[in-house]
């Protein structure tokens, strides 16, 4: 054993291999008990552009984006358990990063040719929300006919904002 070694693991100075065989036999063992108790599920997170600003650097117009929409699948397979949205900010200040007049934030679901068979209206805000959360949380249980995408649309003022999608794949 290197020195290295002897200071990384102190137990394995203490223990010889003992050490070594108990922590492969606890993680195999913590594998097994988590994949017997929990069913498998997955959980997809993405964010997308909402709008931008763009500014000039020596002739070159470079855009940024104002705001991002942020994206949450909860399910498995083509079962949906949780999905939400929100608009945050760029910068981390727990807001919609602007003023969104009217607003509101569909699912809409797409199959594998691209081609839209569901979209599910969110509420329409008839009020105008500056620098506050602008979201959408719905833990309604659904089946999705087809395998595709799941995507987020925000709209304000009558608009597209931004979208995000995820790929449902088998």
């Amino acid at each position: 054993m290197s020195r290295n070694e002897d200071r990384t693991f102190p137990a394995r100075r203490a223990f010889g291999g003992r050490a070594r065989q108990w922590v492969a036999l606890t993680s195999t063992a913590v594998t097994a008990l988590v994949a017997a108790a929990s069913p498998a599920s997955a959980t997809a997170v993405g964010y997308g552009k909402v709008g931008s600003f763009c500014f000039d650097v020596k002739g070159v117009q470079l855009c940024a984006p104002g705001a991002t929409i942020g994206h949450v699948i909860k399910g498995n397979g083509l079962s949906i358990t949780r999905e939400e949205a929100s608009v945050q900010d760029i910068f981390g200040a727990d807001s919609a990063g602007g003023k969104w007049c009217n607003w509101r934030i569909d699912w809409r679901y797409a199959d594998t040719d691209g081609k839209t068979y569901l979209i599910r209206r969110g509420p329409m805000h008839h009020s105008c929300t500056f620098m506050k959360s602008v979201g959408r949380v719905d833990d309604s249980r659904r089946t999705l006919k087809h395998y595709g995408k799941a995507c987020a649309d925000f709209f304000a003022s009558g608009q597209k904002r931004g979208t995000q999608c995820h790929n449902i794949v088998k």
